[in-house]
């Protein structure tokens, strides 16, 4: 039996930095990841020549938390050349039209128009208590509800319509107007920044660069291909128990495995009602990144579309060459992942007339057993309920994440976050 300061049960984002912090304040920290990677939704791959990442990609320095682990590391970024498009495809009404330079001011007053009341609402996006009033009034409404409310022009419709729809992963009924608020107002109510916020600069040797400068700072050990089976609290500590009967004991744990898959793991006492409620419920990030490799330069490229008028609510040029090209593409559809290039050939094309397609590619982390979702967006009606109790502690059993805490959830920042500021809460709690 293996005795360690502090176990991590899962190594993505938020595990790894809870581990490294830890280890470095002197604990002795072991992390077991179910995957034979470390990482969790983030994942990066080689393909055909392209790197590529298949999970969370982008930050920028509206995000404090992975911007300082930028710089720590002295780690350079590249632009998305599609996130500064020299053409934007829009399908309104049934028919795809370019945006033109006239139609600018009508698209960002959209925008405008639709976050009105964020300001007000968010004032302080890392503080949702300080305006608890106006959340808990609007927690029940949805992006379509609020769409509903609106007198916008059908282009602003689309254009809104299709963006929610990517930052959600799910249709606009799915996804909380409070959500998409909290992002708006994070990058200071300004559409430019919420748009490079969203998809502008990743990392230039990918996300796994980031996490192996950590994970050889922090010093911790890892076993991976180790799934956790069952964690019993006990009076010096916690106990785990992996699926293949192996033992350890530890005075804390740090939990991150991911919200719809944490009802999976046996806690002893359980957890309470409302951990297991939010995680059966699940988060409704879906859908598919669906990644296009394409002959030749198209450009720097961005389409824009509904997902009741294309399988394609977006897409844009993710990595540029001679030869071929790669676009990184969202969709809702049901299986997008196993179509067929001869599925998606005719729907690339509406939007970027005269392009072939050679192959698509990515991985499908609502299908994941270890994710069963991709990135974080809750459901309308369920912030008040679960925002303050997911990260709650409960004696000996910590809980970090990205999928719950103030500030940038669902992203790669958010993990960060979440795993620094519970690292300090446990060494405090064993120095008491």
């Amino acid at each position: 039996m293996k005795t360690v300061d502090v176990v991590v049960i899962g190594g993505g984002f938020a595990g790894v930095t809870a581990a490294r912090d830890l280890q470095k304040r002197g604990f002795k920290v072991l992390v077991l990841e179910a995957r034979d990677r470390l990482g969790g939704r983030t994942w990066s791959t080689d393909r055909n020549g392209f790197h590529v990442e298949l999970g969370g990609t982008w930050i920028h320095w509206t995000q404090p938390f992975v911007w300082a682990e930028k710089e720590r590391y002295g780690l350079e970024i590249q632009e998305t050349p599609g996130c500064v498009a020299e053409r934007v495809a829009i399908k309104v009404d049934g028919q795809v039209q370019e945006l033109r330079e006239d139609q600018l001011v009508e698209f960002v007053s959209g925008f405008e128009q639709f976050f009105a009341e964020a300001q007000q609402v968010w004032e302080r996006p890392y503080d949702s208590h300080y305006n608890w009033p106006a959340i808990e009034q609007r927690d029940s409404l949805s992006v379509a509800d609020r769409l509903a409310s609106l007198d916008l022009t059908p282009l602003q419709r689309t254009s809104i319509g299709g963006f929610l729809e990517i930052l959600s992963m799910n249709q606009p009924e799915n996804a909380s107007y409070l959500e998409m608020m909290r992002c708006w107002s994070l990058t200071g109510w300004n559409y430019s920044l919420f748009n490079d916020s969203a998809a502008r600069y990743k990392l230039k040797r990918g996300t796994g660069a980031l996490l192996q400068a950590m994970v050889s700072d922090g010093g911790f050990d890892v076993m991976l291909d180790t799934t956790v089976a069952s964690v019993q609290q006990t009076a010096d500590g916690v106990s785990v128990t992996t699926t293949t009967g192996e033992q350890l004991t530890a005075k804390r744990a740090v939990v991150t495995v991911p919200l719809n898959v944490l009802h999976s793991v046996e806690f002893d006492p359980p957890l309470k009602p409302v951990k297991v409620e939010a995680s059966k419920l699940k988060h409704v990030g879906g859908g598919a990144k669906v990644f296009f490799e394409v002959e030749g330069d198209p450009g720097a490229v961005m389409t824009l579309s509904r997902s009741t008028d294309s399988a394609l609510i977006g897409s844009f040029t993710y990595q540029r060459g001679e030869q071929r090209s790669v676009l990184a593409g969202f969709s809702l559809e049901p299986g997008a992942l196993e179509k067929p290039v001869e599925y998606w050939q005719p729907v690339l094309e509406e939007f970027v007339p005269g392009i072939r397609l050679l192959s698509t590619f990515g991985h499908d982390w609502g299908d994941d057993a270890l994710s069963q979702g991709s990135w974080c967006t809750y459901r309308p009606g369920t912030f008040v309920r679960f925002a303050d109790e997911l990260p709650k502690h409960d004696s000996n059993l910590y809980f970090a994440s990205g999928d719950h805490g103030e500030g940038w959830r669902g992203f790669i920042e958010g993990a960060i976050s979440s795993g620094s500021k519970t690292a300090v809460a446990v060494a405090a709690s064993l120095n008491h």
